[in-house]
C-alpha cells in the first residue's frame, strides 16, 4: 500500500474573540477574569506558537495565507514570528488585525516583510496604531519603490521591457480602525505613494 499522498497548507488561520467581562470589581473581577482568559493569552504559550509559525512559514512551500487575529503578541513574539517571515518564498497575505501590536510592534514587522518577494497583501486593522505606524509602512513603501525603479533601470539596459505586475512589493494595505493616525500619518503615506505606481488600494 502506496504511501498518502500529500496535502500542502496553503493558509494557517488562528483567531481569538476573547474580552475581558465589564461589570465585575475587587476579587469577584480577578477571579472570573482569571478563569476565563484563554491560554492563547499566555505569554510563553504566544511564544511557543510564533515558534512554531516561524519554522512553518520559512519551511512551507505552498503557504500563502497566514492571519492572526485578536492575539496579545508581544516584542519577542513578533521579532520570533519576522524571522519566518524574512525567509518565506510563498506567502501572499498576512493579516495581524486586532492584534494590539501598537507601532513598536508594526515596526518590528516591517522589518520582516521589506524584502519580501511574495507578500502583496497587509491588513493591520485594530492593531492600536499611531501616526508613528503610518510612518513604518510609508517607509517600506519608498524602500520598495526605490528598488523597484531600480530593476526597471536594469531591464531597461538590456532592452527588455519590466513586467510591472510581476515585481516584488505590497499592492493593498488595510489599516482600519486607527483614528490616531491622523493628518500625519496621511502626509506620510501621501508622500511615500506619490512616485509608488504599483500598490492598488490603501485602506485607513
Amino acid at each position: 500500500m502506496g504511501a498518502a499522498p500529500e496535502h500542502p497548507l496553503p493558509l494557517i488561520c488562528i483567531q481569538s474573540s476573547f474580552q475581558p467581562r465589564l461589570g465585575e470589581t475587587g476579587s469577584d473581577r480577578n477571579k472570573v477574569y482569571s478563569s476565563c482568559v484563554p491560554a492563547i493569552r499566555n505569554k510563553d504559550v504566544t511564544f511557543q506558537l510564533c515558534k512554531a509559525l516561524k519554522f512553518c512559514v520559512s519551511a512551507s512551500g505552498a503557504l500563502r495565507n497566514l492571519e492572526l487575529n485578536g492575539l496579545v503578541l508581544r516584542e519577542r513574539d513578533l521579532t520570533m514570528l519576522t524571522k519566518g517571515l524574512n525567509k518565506s518564498t510563498t506567502l501572499v497575505h498576512l493579516c495581524l488585525a486586532n492584534c494590539p501590536i501598537g507601532d513598536g510592534g508594526l515596526e518590528i514587522i516591517c522589518q520582516g516583510i521589506k524584502n519580501s518577494i511574495t507578500l502583496k497583501t497587509v491588513n493591520f486593522t485594530g492593531c492600536n496604531l499611531t501616526w508613528q505606524g503610518a510612518d513604518h509602512m510609508a517607509k517600506i513603501l519608498k524602500y520598495q519603490t526605490i528598488r523597484r525603479h531600480e530593476e526597471t533601470w536594469a531591464e531597461s539596459l538590456r532592452y527588455t521591457r519590466p513586467d510591472l505586475d510581476c515585481m516584488a512589493g505590497l499592492r493593498r494595505i488595510t489599516l482600519n480602525g486607527h483614528t490616531l493616525i491622523g493628518d500625519l500619518g496621511a502626509s506620510a503615506f501621501a508622500e511615500s505613494l506619490s512616485e509608488d505606481l504599483w500598490l492598488r488600494a490603501v485602506l485607513a
